[in-house]
């Protein structure tokens, strides 16, 4: 699955079926998370699975009494670790660095969970001091959101979104394209003429250091 059909084709699924996930692919998810870039390569997170039913049943309550999530037979929570960043980059690192990083995090497993048959359900709204309770998390790191994972039960249809030129500037705030579809074919023509022109630049230096020999 090309990464472009996986973003536009992935739903927020809040329906499972009654099916083991097999650990191979919870894997998947881990290792895409891992590879997400970070500030300084910090990798400010860390991920708990929950399997037990008991524990899925009370994060549900802590969700804000989501009690679906419970159904999901997989739970992945996401924790940031803002210290680390703090250290290095500051006030920036500490409020900004490690929130963004783990929700790039959390995209790249989804995507992944996605492209393995797996629905997935990014969830955020709960209460933090339940959750960390139930969990045994440190007062020094922040859950950023759960994960409920699972088989889909449900063929979710596409939500509406803004228009690209609705959403998108263009060198400043403000100045938007009305056709972004001609402003793709400037630019495409743009970076073909471009590349075009380096190619014969890089034949001429070639050809001279030749001659140089």
């Amino acid at each position: 699955m090309e990464v472009l059909h996986a973003a536009l084709t992935r739903r927020s699924i809040r329906k499972f079926l009654e099916i083991p996930i097999e650990m191979e692919k919870i894997g998947h998810m881990l290792e895409a998370a891992k590879h997400t870039p970070s500030a300084g390569n910090l990798q400010p997170w860390k991920f708990i699975i929950i399997t037990d039913e008991d524990m899925r049943k009370k994060l549900g309550e802590a969700c804000l009494q989501q009690h679906w999530i419970s159904r999901a037979p997989v739970h992945i929570v996401v924790v940031a670790e803002p210290h680390k960043p703090k250290r290095f980059y500051g006030e920036r690192g500490e409020k900004l660095y490690a929130f963004l990083e783990c929700g790039a995090a959390i995209e790249n497993m989804l995507l992944t969970a996605h492209e393995d048959g797996l629905g997935t359900c990014w969830v955020s709204a709960f209460e933090e001091d339940m959750l960390t309770r139930e969990l045994g998390i440190p007062g020094n790191v922040k859950p950023v959101a759960l994960i409920a994972i699972g088989y889909p039960d449900e063929i979710v249809s596409p939500p509406p979104k803004f228009l690209i030129e609705n959403i998108t500037y263009i060198e400043s705030w403000g100045s938007s394209a009305k056709d972004f579809g001609a402003y793709y074919g400037y630019t495409s023509q743009h970076v073909q003429r471009l590349i075009k022109e380096g190619k014969l630049l890089l034949k001429k230096v070639t050809e001279k250091l030749e001659r140089v020999k």
